[in-house]
Order: C-alpha cells, then sequence, then structure tokens
C-alpha cells in the first residue's frame, strides 16, 4: 500500500528550472505535502513504498539508474538527454521503463529514442503548462514590463572541464581556451542586437538570473527564489528568456514568450527543444531585427495537453 506521494528533488542543483518542475508536480498532490526523492539517487531509496511523478530532465548520474523498487513512477514530462542514454538505456533500464510504459515525453527527440526500443509513448509536454497563475498571485493583478531571464548565459565562459582523466581533462580544457574569444564575440554581438530591441519597446526591464549558487543559497531558498521567479513571470508582460522552465511556465500563465537559441546549438540542447516550439516562439538574437516593436499575443496551450495531464495524474494518485 501506498502512504506517500513523492516528487523530484535536486539539493545540488544551481537551475531554479528544476525547483520550478518540482513545484508543478507538488501541486496534483492535494492530500498533504509531497515527499522528496533525489532524482540522482533514486536506487538508493529503501523506505516505505511511494508513488513519485517522474517529470524532468534525466539524469546526472545514469550509472543510477533504474530506481528503487520500493518507487512507483508516473513517466510524464520525461526528457532523457542524450547525455544519458548509453548508461539509461541499458536492457535493464529498457526492461524497467516498459513497466510502465506508455510513456509521457516532454519532447519529441525523447519519444523517438524510447519507441526506437519498442516502447509504448505519448507527447506529453512538459508539466509546467499545467501551472495556474492563481496560485501565485492575485487574478486582478496588473501586468507590468518585461522580463529577461538568463538570456545568454549559453555564451559566457564557462568552468574548466573537472574530468577525472587528466588527458580529457587536459583536452577539453585547451579546445575551451581556444573556443572562448568567438564565444566573447557572440556574447557581446547578441548582447547588443537584444539591447537594440528591448529599447524599441519602450517598456521597464526586469533583468533576472535562473541560476543560483547551492554553495551559498539553501535548497530552501532556492526553492523560495524559484516561487519568486513564477510570480515575476505571471506579473511581467512579456518574458525573455533562453531557460524552458522560465518559458513554459509563461505560456501557463498567460504571458508572451520570446526564446532565444543562441548557444542552444549542441545536440545535447537541441534534443530538449524538439516540440516545444508548438509553445513558444524559438528565434535567434539575429532575427530581433525583423522582429515588431510591439508585444505579441499569448500562446494558448492546446487543449489535449491539459485533458491527458488530468487523466493520467489523477488516475496515478487515486491507485
Amino acid at each position: 500500500m501506498f502512504k506517500k506521494t513523492a516528487v523530484l528533488a535536486y539539493p545540488r542543483s544551481n537551475n531554479l528550472g528544476d525547483f520550478i518542475q518540482s513545484i508543478a508536480a507538488s501541486h496534483w498532490i492535494k492530500d498533504g505535502q509531497p515527499f522528496y526523492l533525489d532524482r540522482d539517487q533514486l536506487h538508493r531509496y529503501n523506505g516505505e513504498k511511494v508513488k513519485l511523478i517522474m517529470n524532468g530532465w534525466f539524469m546526472e548520474a545514469p550509472t543510477h539508474w533504474p530506481p528503487s523498487k520500493n518507487i512507483e513512477p508516473l513517466f510524464i514530462s520525461f526528457h532523457l538527454n542524450p547525455t544519458a542514454e548509453k548508461g539509461m538505456l541499458t536492457p535493464e533500464g529498457i526492461a524497467y521503463i516498459k513497466q510502465y510504459q506508455p510513456i509521457g515525453c516532454r519532447d519529441f527527440y525523447t519519444q523517438r529514442t524510447l519507441e526506437k526500443h519498442g516502447i509504448k509513448t505519448y507527447f506529453s509536454g512538459c508539466l509546467t503548462l499545467s501551472l495556474k497563475r492563481e496560485a501565485f498571485l492575485k487574478k486582478d493583478i496588473e501586468r507590468t514590463g518585461i522580463l529577461v531571464i538568463s538570456p545568454l548565459e549559453r555564451l559566457l565562459p564557462q568552468g574548466k572541464n573537472q574530468d577525472s582523466n587528466l588527458l580529457k581533462r587536459q583536452f577539453l580544457n585547451g579546445v575551451r581556451q581556444i573556443k572562448q574569444p568567438f564565444k566573447n564575440q557572440r556574447y557581446k554581438q547578441a548582447t547588443k542586437r537584444l539591447n537594440d530591441f528591448l529599447i524599441q519597446l519602450d517598456e521597464e526591464i526586469q533583468y533576472h538570473s535562473q541560476l543560483l549558487d547551492p554553495q551559498r543559497y539553501s535548497e530552501t531558498e532556492r526553492i523560495q527564489a524559484a516561487e519568486e521567479q513564477l510570480m515575476r513571470i505571471g506579473s511581467a508582460k512579456m518574458v525573455i528568456t533562453s531557460r524552458i522552465h522560465s518559458a513554459l511556465p509563461a505560456v501557463a500563465f498567460g504571458t508572451p514568450v520570446l526564446f532565444l537559441s543562441d548557444g542552444l546549438e549542441h545536440p545535447n540542447q537541441k534534443s530538449r527543444l524538439e516540440g516545444l516550439e508548438s509553445f513558444f516562439r524559438i528565434l535567434n538574437t539575429e532575427a530581433l531585427v525583423k522582429e515588431s516593436n510591439h508585444i505579441p499575443n499569448p500562446t494558448t496551450i492546446p487543449v489535449a495537453i491539459k485533458e491527458r495531464f488530468e487523466k493520467e495524474i489523477r488516475q496515478f494518485l487515486k491507485e
């Protein structure tokens, strides 16, 4: 018998988007507080049987797959990243996922990958699309200004590679050093194009990051920062970002979005976006020069997406 319902936790994450996904899952749990399970330590759980809403990016530690037998998962809004495929899609890993098919996939890339292994799937979109603006703000609150969240962070200099293999580490850091002047130039050019576009809008601009250092801020503080970010998203006239979990909550709240793709050319990044272009516009800063100087209309979420969330999650929590 299941006594608890769990959502994923990210105790080491610097990305508020992870916490926003957990918030979206926890809003479906009406009876009591959700139980939190570390996404990358699910194999170690040995407590009482628990149901887990399994939404999000998988995973930082693919060798820790599959999860404990004491966890009953609902695979919904599931993203399998190319970096983790080999470790997760072992014969054992595939057999585990098949037990819980059909799998609700957040993107078309995950859907195709799983189907290649004979796993039944459906496109669910992201659970953050089920967030309700009124859960964070008064319904009649007036929208003000443009909210710019982490628009070009992936073009910024990255820290040195810390791989334990000396030769690999030296090689990757050498490549990084060669590429950095080009990335710096791209960042300057992209920033100028974005600033030129923002000036045209003649609106108050707020800048925020989706990253928060876990060495300086506790997990509780990062969760609170994620909730505050959601409030800002719901209060804005428009959101400009390169972060999926700022863009999708904006769609859920009826806030228009421009999603900037600068720095997202790598397959590991592009895989996450396949299918999401139906929810928000994806464009490079080079395309901003052609954009009109007015705020676009918000996107409407397909009814089928909302209904599938309702059906799958309600059934899962009821069993």
